[in-house]
């Protein structure tokens, strides 16, 4: 009966396998334990796509992606399965600790995970992506790499990287702790990578506390002592949820300052490559570092202008344009990205740059342009700034990082 029942899942997988990539059943119907069962019988992997019903990513990532003719004929040679995250996936999600969509794991027949991939990708990189984890080189095989050669260098940057990618920060900064530990000699490439493990912790906690502080600390948020989120671990050892409300907010806004400060301190700026000046820029931006937001992002418009294209140079010109620092570098980043992509969004920075720089005149055509161009609510708004711009009246535009963690939603 055993060998019986063997013989029919081998047959089904088999059609499953033949009928899939041009198929209209390419996906198997069944629970997540009778795929890892089909995979175990056929020794492979089983592929799991969670998505939601509301994810736009999702469905552009079934449209353009999960449908290809290549896309299928490569994950047909695992059991391809798709879970809804929030009705019959719920359980499988929230084990395999999945809160983004559209997430692809890939699974042994024990129902271990292996590797991940997650967010849209278009097909020719999605294949790439698919065929590295079916020869073996996945971010597991990576970590125990790591564990026969713990010294080695680019495992532990392998390691890190992937680690990041699966939002698990303080899991990337036990593996360069442990790394360091092993090779001192590496102090330089271990700040680095520090920098990038820190720099994503920082963000999550702080965009946690900021939430838990608006509802009143309904609960608490465990946060490491670690470079990046050091002086957030102080304060809620010391009782911040019990601080006078009026207080906590400057606290919270003054840690983050100075835990930004101490993750920028671990690499040498002067010496970063042209490619990871913005990504330092805005990092420094939203801790409240402008000044040093401003030269980086200066540095990284001269030394890679051939490179730019309208959109970051869009996004670094409007962050200038909030901090009010390098008026003159962030008005030629706009002007640029104006010619790239004369858009209503482009336009709107522009202008608003203009304004702040004097050249009201300028600034008030531009703006009824965008008005113009735009649709709906932002065309609203932009004839709202045009209108304010020709009286002269402020545009009081500021960083987010003013007014962090943002307005309580309930009183104490």
């Amino acid at each position: 009966m055993k060998k019986w029942s063997a013989f029919i899942l081998t047959v089904a997988v088999a059609a499953l396998i033949a009928c899939g990539p041009t198929g209209d059943d390419f996906w198997f119907h069944g629970s997540l334990d009778d795929a890892t069962k089909m995979a175990a019988e056929n020794n492979t992997l089983v592929f799991v796509e969670f998505y939601t019903d509301w994810c736009s990513w999702c469905r552009r990532l079934e449209s353009e992606t999960l449908s290809d003719h290549v896309v299928r004929q490569e994950l047909g040679k695992f059991v391809p399965i798709q879970l809804n995250a929030e009705t019959i996936g719920a359980e499988a999600a929230k084990r395999f600790g999945v809160d983004s969509y559209p997430a692809m794991i890939f699974l042994d027949p024990s129902g271990e995970e292996v590797e991940r991939i997650l967010g849209y990708l278009p097909p020719e990189r999605f294949v790439e992506e698919v065929r590295r984890i079916r020869t073996g080189d996945t971010l597991y095989a990576c970590l125990e790499e790591l564990q026969d050669d713990p010294t080695n260098i680019d495992t532990i940057r392998r390691a890190v990287d992937g680690l990041l990618e699966r939002a698990d920060p303080e899991g990337a900064i036990a593996k360069i702790k442990s790394f360091h530990a092993e090779d001192e000699h590496a102090h330089e490439v271990c700040r680095k990578l520090m920098f990038h493990a820190g720099r994503d912790l920082h963000y999550r906690v702080y965009l946690r506390a900021g939430k838990l502080y608006r509802e009143g600390w309904k609960t608490t948020i465990e946060v490491p002592p670690v470079p990046g989120s050091k002086r957030l671990s102080g304060l809620l050892e010391e009782g911040l949820p019990e601080i006078e409300s009026g207080k906590q907010a400057g606290l919270m806004r003054q840690a983050r300052f100075e835990d930004a400060s101490d993750l920028l301190g671990l690499i040498s700026l002067d010496e970063a490559e042209v490619d990871e000046l913005f990504g330092l820029a805005a990092f420094a931006f939203r801790g409240g570092h402008y000044e040093l937001a401003s030269d980086l992002y200066g540095r990284w418009f001269v030394e890679g202008n051939a490179s730019h294209d309208a959109d970051t140079l869009n996004r670094a010109a409007w962050q200038l344009y909030l901090a009010r620092e390098s008026l003159g570098t962030a008005v030629a980043m706009a002007r640029r990205a104006y010619e790239l992509d004369p858009s209503a969004d482009v336009a709107d920075t522009l202008a608003r740059l203009l304004y702040v720089s004097g050249e009201h005149m300028e600034a008030v055509e531009l703006e009824r342009m965008a008005a113009e161009s735009a649709q709906g609510g932002r065309a609203e708004q932009y004839l709202e700034v045009a209108e304010r711009m020709q009286k002269l009246l402020d545009l009081d535009d500021r960083p987010a990082f003013e007014t962090y963690p943002g307005p309580r939603e309930i009183n104490l």
